[in-house]
């Protein structure tokens, strides 16, 4: 019975992360789709910013939507890895591989949630409405936290899974 509830926390950890990639995506099609075709009503609302100073402002606020959701996941993903740490902890007999698997997904996610998208965040910011004029370096490393974040979360998914698949075919 334990191992259906942890099984269960290891798979909505891991079809969060799904969700996260493809709302994170998601948000920078919808403003390109909106500038580009926005609708009479939105059109005639938006006509005094003129096209290039309205797509600013939607993808300034899909990157704040997007900083506060990554912000939440962060803080949920913690949580889920303490929780699913401390079930497999209390096991009889421990599932020392389970553990060590659970463990580096979660030293992952702290160092996603308490490094890179805090920095990722403020750089962000800096360069939300100077992206033109921002310099190489910022973009650079902007760009090098993003790849990073996607990277690391990568490996924390594949993790998740081979510790699901393992338990599957125990």
């Amino acid at each position: 019975m334990m191992r259906i509830l942890e099984a269960a926390i290891l798979g909505i950890w891991m079809g969060w992360t799904l969700f996260m990639w493809f709302a994170a995506g998601r948000s920078f099609a919808a403003v390109d789709r909106i500038s580009s075709s926005p609708g009479p009503e939105f059109e005639k609302l938006i006509q005094p910013l003129g096209p290039e100073n309205t797509r600013l402002a939607l993808r300034h606020a899909a990157s704040e939507i997007n900083r506060k959701l990554f912000g939440g996941y962060g803080w949920t993903q913690i949580a889920l890895g303490v929780i699913l740490l401390v079930l497999l902890w209390l096991e009889t007999p421990r599932d020392a591989v389970a553990l060590t698997l659970v463990g580096g997904m979660l030293a992952l996610v702290l160092v996603l949630s308490l490094v890179i998208t805090p920095w990722m965040s403020s750089l962000g910011r800096s360069i939300d409405f100077t992206r033109e004029s921002a310099s190489e370096e910022v973009l650079r490393r902007f760009w090098t936290l993003h790849g990073a974040f996607t990277g690391l979360d990568i490996v924390k998914l594949i993790i998740g899974l081979i510790l699901l698949v393992r338990w599957i075919a125990a």
